[in-house]
């Protein structure tokens, strides 16, 4: 205290001060302590300062920490020296800030108050997990620190401290929640005389860390401390108030020219000027349409009705929303209206705009010629005006969808090619993924399917990207009826799956009728009548709310064809009658088509084959005008039935040729069709010219006919939208055996003997049929008397069909076989089915969620009481699936950061192969992930002990490598 008394100068007697401190330290302090120099970028700039604690980290000794609390790094002569020798680290903001778990800790230390989990994430979020911002917050609930001002002690420690430009530059860009220098150019140039290098402002400020954090990989975007930006918002406006209304315009301006209209909106909202905001509104329509309905509608809402009323501006988006939410005569009115009135003012530009959102709508209205008038109008306002080539681009696409409607696919493809091209070339990001929709929606129906499944992924990639569930909806309900088309049963129903999750999320009601009228059709074709009708009638109870013709339409057709299935001629004739006075004023050739063939195959089931002719022959027109080629093959194929059955042999040879003639055609439609006709056409199977091929095609769809029953099965297994019956018969051989018929569990009594039993399971584990020899080499080797045997067999086959149903095995000529036509549920079945599925997708959250539905199924070793070769043999190798399938999923989990799901399956895994290094290294990543380091260490020893014990052997390089990497 002395010598301190007696300095005269930091500058002369710093080193005579700096040892006699840690000489005094060095003989007083033994043991470790911490140093703390808080708000130290107070002094950095003052040379003298660094240079005194720079010396002094040179003469302390090693039991000295000290810790530097600072908003900008220190500027320490020898701290790259310390930092090569290991002797200096650094926290960042970031490292500092407080999660929810330790802001809920904090309180409850300091405060005896339990904060609940989502207020601890609010807190979190408002004040960046900064100790001073908690301390000071003035969130509800929370005590705050008496005594204390939040914007006087930013004001005094933070705001005041800077010099006057900086402090200038800091307050006139609180507004904005986030800026750049182009965003700073637009909006507070005009507030300087001089231009100025707003770079440099920014980085000055990033660097003195004044509460502002980088945006984005770049860094080129600030964003203020929520805090401290609404303090400085309330300085500009205490110091600046005439500034606020200027700098509000010019951001609504820097928004609209991103296309960031949301906060357009919002910043728009401030200047209370319901006028202005008007017109942001009627500049954000079409981008809001695609994007962001509801809130489009909101806004518009939100406006006094008197402007509303009178901007046909908003009158036209309030058309096209309604459009969008299927209300189309009100649509048409208020678009009629706005054209009234644009056409009146003579505003061309808000004209042509309104025009095509009418002919949108009246398209949907089925009114398809009216429509084209307003498209052909538009197209002729749009041609030679630069400023209106996306209307011009959305024109063509209208156009093009109207033809499709109207039957002339391949002009429709035309329009549709041009309008995609135009706005790829315009970079309308948001337009493109619709029109790859419609174009491979003509490509599927011209037969170009390959073409169309490429466009269809493409699309709902973007549309994914963009979380987009509308468009979502409508793309998968495209990709759906392809894979139908193309007999991808599985996908098709997946397809249809999940746009009806998409559709019902995003309210898209027209999405919702179609996919379920889609999901009607492959119930109807793989001859699931029930679920079909189910289908049908929720899309009908949809349908029946919506405006326009085409969704009742096709649903009525569809009743139709589900009663032409089932043989009811009665009421397919009534419903017929009832659609064809709707074809006079309605031109869709494709509707006449499906009519025609409908109503041909009506006649042709009352054996009225001439007029069954005339029918299939004029819808085979209307389809191949509309170049609709699955539908063509479909009369095709009815025609020649519908000759054979008429006599009329040589013209059902001509129109068997021309079936084997098509070129592009999906196998698929030709099959299925076969296989409905099969009882018209067998007898042509016979024909000495045509039989052959004939009879060749009609084995194919044969065998299809078959594949439809194991369909069934896996789609029930999948199904969400509609409610099945549980199958009659359910079998689960994983764990313990167990068999119940129509909902009762047979009991040991039911079989007599677990030999029945077992004879039941060994059918179902043959796939193709056996004699009794060869069942009883497998089951009963001990019986060789071949009289012993037939005995043994007939009374076995007896209790079996008594127990299980006579119809459960089959016999054909001296072969045996399980019934695979029942309606039946078998767990290793949908096992391997759902693996299957898993394998098939590319999406990871779908494959991780088949393989867990797989996994779940086994509940214990298949048939774990049998002892016979071919179930010990079958039972390994389910063993080997089920453990291959337990690894794939704990790697999928462990790549998606399900850390725990990834544990837990890795300990199912290891039941199954304790030696198993890959399961092993899996739980060492995985504790690592969750900063685990004595778990790891633990279950490296597991194995490595598991391994010497059981297999004599070390662990793998690989396994010792991870090992030393994780624990390093």
């Amino acid at each position: 205290r002395h010598q301190l008394s007696q300095l005269k100068s930091i500058d002369q007697d710093a080193e005579a001060i700096l040892v006699m401190l840690t000489n005094e330290l060095y003989d007083h302090v033994e043991n470790d302590f911490l140093l703390v120099i808080d708000d130290y970028h107070l002094l950095d700039d003052v040379p003298v300062i660094s240079d005194l604690l720079n010396r002094f980290l040179q003469l302390v000794d090693d039991n000295c920490h000290v810790l530097l609390s600072s908003r900008t790094l220190p500027a320490l002569t020898d701290v790259t020296l310390m930092v090569a020798r290991e002797q200096v680290a650094g926290l960042s903001h970031a490292e500092l800030a407080f999660v929810p778990r330790e802001v809920q800790a904090l309180y409850a230390q300091n405060y005896h108050q339990h904060l609940s989990d989502d207020t601890a994430r609010e807190f979190i979020e408002q004040t960046g997990g900064w100790i001073t911002g908690m301390i000071l917050s003035n969130l509800p609930g929370i005590t705050r620190v008496s005594g204390v001002d939040t914007f006087a002690y930013l004001g005094h420690q933070v705001l005041d401290q800077q010099p006057e430009p900086v402090r200038e530059f800091l307050i006139r860009t609180s507004l904005p929640e986030e800026f750049n220098s182009e965003f700073c150019d637009i909006v507070l140039s005009p507030l300087y005389s001089e231009p100025q290098n707003w770079f440099v402002l920014m980085n000055l400020i990033f660097e003195k860390n004044l509460f502002v954090l980088p945006l984005g990989e770049d860094g080129r975007w600030l964003r203020y401390h929520p805090l401290f930006r609404e303090f400085l918002q309330t300085r500009l406006r205490e110091e600046r108030p005439q500034e606020v209304h200027p700098i509000l315009e010019r951001m609504v301006t820097a928004y609209e020219k991103v296309g960031e209209w949301e906060k357009a909106y919002f910043t728009c909202k401030q200047l209370n000027a319901p006028e202005s905001l008007a017109g942001v509104i009627e500049r954000s329509g079409t981008f809001m349409l695609q994007t962001a309905l509801v809130t489009l509608e909101g806004w518009i809402n939100s406006l006094p009705p008197s402007i509303v009323r009178t901007r046909p501006g908003l009158i036209s988006l309030q058309g096209a929303i309604l459009a969008m939410k299927g209300n189309l005569d009100q649509s048409n009115d208020m678009l009629s209206s706005a054209v009234a009135r644009y056409r009146k003012s003579r505003d061309v530009s808000g004209l042509t705009l309104a025009l095509v959102r009418r002919a949108h709508t009246l398209r949907l209205l089925g009114n398809y010629d009216p429509s084209l008038k307003d498209v052909e109008e538009a197209l002729q306002r749009a041609g030679s005006d630069t400023d209106l080539q996306a209307v011009y681009a959305e024109a063509l696409r209208i156009k093009g969808l109207n033809l499709f409607r109207l039957g002339q696919s391949r002009r429709a493809g035309e329009e549709l090619e041009h309008s995609l091209s135009l706005y790829t070339e315009l970079k309308e990001t948001g337009s493109i993924p619709k029109l790859l929709v419609e174009t491979a929606m003509v490509h599927a129906t011209t037969g170009d399917v390959e073409s169309a499944k490429a466009l269809y992924q493409e699309a709902l990639q973007i549309w994914r990207a963009e979380k987009n569930l509308y468009s979502q909806a409508d793309t998968l309900n495209n990709l759906a009826v392809l894979y139908h088309q193309l007999g991808e049963y599985e996908f098709a129903s997946e397809a249809y799956e999940d746009g009806l999750v998409c559709a019902r999320n995003s309210r898209n009601q027209r999405a919702e009728s179609l996919l379920l009228a889609g999901l009607g059709d492959l119930y109807s074709e793989i001859e699931d009548f029930e679920a079909a009708g189910q289908a049908y009638e929720q899309a009908e109870s949809i349908a029946g709310g919506l405006s326009g013709f085409f969704v009742s339409n096709y649903l009525m057709l569809a009743r139709a064809n589900l009663a032409l299935l089932q043989d009811d001629t009665q009421t397919s004739a009534q419903i017929l009658r009832s659609f064809r006075k709707k074809l006079d004023t309605n031109p869709s050739a494709y509707e006449r088509g499906l009519w025609a063939l409908l109503q041909g195959r009506n006649h042709l089931l009352k054996h009225e084959n001439k007029k069954a002719i005339s029918l299939l022959r004029e819808g085979k027109d209307c389809f191949v005008q509309d170049g609709r080629e699955s539908e063509s093959q479909w009369c095709l194929v009815w025609m020649i039935a519908a000759y054979d059955q008429a006599g009329q042999i040589e013209n059902a040879r001509v129109e068997f040729r021309e079936l084997l003639a098509l070129r592009n055609k999906p196998a698929h439609a030709v099959l299925i069709t076969l296989h409905q006709a099969y009882p018209y056409l067998k007898a042509l199977q016979n024909d000495p010219q045509i039989g052959k091929s004939l009879g060749g095609l009609l084995e194919k769809s044969k065998w299809l006919g078959e594949r439809i029953f194991s369909i069934r099965r896996t789609l029930r297994r999948h199904t969400r939208s509609i409610q099945l019956p549980a199958a009659g018969l359910t079998i689960r051989a994983f764990g313990r055996a167990e068999v119940s018929v129509n909902g009762r569990t047979l009991v040991m009594s039911d079989w007599r003997t677990k030999s029945v039993r077992d004879l039941f399971f060994y059918f179902l584990f043959r796939q193709e049929a056996a004699t009794k020899e060869q069942i009883g080499e497998a089951l009963w080797p001990e019986t060789t008397d071949p009289q012993a045997l037939k005995w043994r067999f007939k009374d076995e086959i007896y209790r079996l069909r008594r127990a299980v149903g006579k119809n459960a095995i089959m016999f054909d000529e001296v072969y045996y076989r399980f019934n695979r036509t029942l309606d039946y549920e078998y767990d290793v079945e949908a096992f391997e089915s759902h693996l299957v599925r898993a394998h098939k997708t590319k999406d990871v959250t779908r494959r991780i969620e088949w393989l867990q539905k797989a996994v779940d199924l086994v509940q214990g070793p298949y048939l774990k009481e049998a002892d016979a070769f071919w179930a010990v043999e079958e039972r390994e190798r389910l063993r080997q699936i089920y453990a291959s399938a337990l690894e794939e999923l704990a790697h999928l989990y462990l790549d998606t950061n399900q850390l725990d799901r990834c544990l837990s399956t890795c300990q199912l895994a290891l039941t199954q192969d304790r030696y198993n290094e890959v399961i092993c290294q899996l739980e060492m990543r995985a504790y690592a992930a969750l900063g685990d380091r004595a778990s790891i260490v633990r279950r490296y020893k597991a194995c490595k002990a598991a391994l010497k014990e059981g297999l004599g052997i070390s662990p793998s390089q690989e396994t010792e490598a991870l090992y030393r990497d994780l624990t390093a």
